[in-house]
């Protein structure tokens, strides 16, 4: 079941930001988007237990805590592929961090090189024996090397990131800047006193929400429903912070996120973020093997995200979490490639914590190459 969610007004989704009263930053909450697959997983458990019997305030019965779990860690029988976003109807992506470009006379970002792994080895504060990453091939009409930057705030298509997944580097069409997806709004609120109807003490605050740009939605996967389960389809939602509404309807075909890649896997692998990744610093770090049959000796990352939640059970806020942020790049050395082949599904594959929530998702690629050492 496909499901896309667009915005009925703006949406807030909160950064790690402490949001307590006399503690909050007064220069604000910051917004996220997309948000962080727990929001949109507790939103649609929630939706799907309304149209299957929930009455919104008890808890749930056994029945549907056999379906949808019990608790934010525990989905049952469910898992989320997502969220993605949509731009009409179609998924876009983070540009991966292992692209590098400049900015034409328009202002325009251009792809211009791709990184790889470096052919010798550093000490740093990661370890003894580090591989940064280092140009691959750079495009023939640049030049200046100091101009070139990750492509931040740059978002690319599937086919795009089916180009870069290959070792190309994607057209202009496939590209889009973040202002084409949605822009920031700053609100300012205050609460009232309900006896004197004015300001109380201390209760000024301030948000940023995002207004999303017209054709564009959040779309998710979700697999594990019985048979005659009711689908949130139709409806609308809350989401997010504030309990902001948001539209839910049946998603189409062009929302699949899948890759077509005809090549082999060897020794190397490329894999790319698509959602936040949760993985045991051992496993970042190299010093010990991912389960899929790969390791990880070099990476193109931004600073991890902060991402916590609310556990509506215990009222309680859920523990921060540092996760990789989508759009990341993870160099593996391949020791099982049949073992790997054999858990990719659609050129993607799942590592890490919480993937039945929709952590961990990454596409994977064949390039760049890169010379193995021991």
């Amino acid at each position: 079941m496909r499901l896309a969610f667009s915005p009925i007004d703006t949406w807030f989704f909160r950064d790690g930001t402490p949001f307590d009263k006399d503690a909050s930053p007064q220069a604000g909450v910051l917004g996220v988007f997309p948000p962080y697959p727990p929001t949109v997983a507790g939103a649609i458990r929630a939706a799907l237990a309304r149209q299957n019997g929930w009455d919104g305030r008890a808890r749930w019965s056994r029945e549907l805590e056999n379906v949808l779990g019990d608790g934010p860690e525990n989905l049952g029988q469910l898992r989320i592929t997502g969220p993605f976003v949509l731009k009409k109807g179609s998924p876009v992506f983070p540009m991966p961090r292992h692209v590098l470009g400049c900015r034409t006379d328009n202002d325009d970002w251009r792809p211009k090189t791709i990184l790889r792994p470096g052919t010798t080895s550093h000490a740093s504060d990661l370890g003894p024996s580090v591989r940064f990453p280092e140009l691959d091939k750079l495009d023939k009409d640049t030049n200046d090397t100091r101009s070139i930057a990750p492509g931040n705030r740059q978002w690319v298509t599937l086919a795009g990131l089916a180009c870069v997944l290959q070792g190309e580097l994607p057209n202009a069409k496939h590209l889009l800047d973040e202002s084409e997806i949605w822009v920031a709004e700053s609100r300012v609120g205050i609460a009232r006193e309900p006896s004197s109807r004015t300001v109380a003490e201390g209760a000024l605050y301030s948000t940023r929400h995002v207004r999303l740009r017209p054709n564009v939605s959040i779309g998710v996967e979700v697999e594990g429903l019985p048979v005659g389960w009711q689908s949130p389809a139709g409806s609308v939602l809350p989401l997010g912070g504030e309990s902001r509404l948001a539209s839910c309807e049946a998603a189409g075909a062009d929302a699949k996120v899948e890759f077509h890649n005809k090549d082999t896997l060897r020794s190397t692998a490329v894999l790319v973020a698509l959602t936040p990744i949760l993985l045991e610093r051992d496993v970042l770090f190299g010093r010990t093997e991912l389960p899929v049959g790969a390791r990880i000796e070099s990476a193109c990352m931004d600073r991890p995200l902060r991402i916590g939640g609310w556990d509506s059970i215990r009222r309680a806020p859920l523990r921060m979490k540092n996760a990789i942020a989508p759009g990341s790049t993870l160099f593996c050395r391949v020791d099982h490639a049949d073992k790997l082949q054999k858990t990719m599904a659609s050129g993607l594959l799942r590592i890490g914590a919480w993937t039945s929530v929709g952590f961990g998702l990454c596409a994977v690629g064949t390039a760049p190459s890169w010379e193995i050492t021991r």
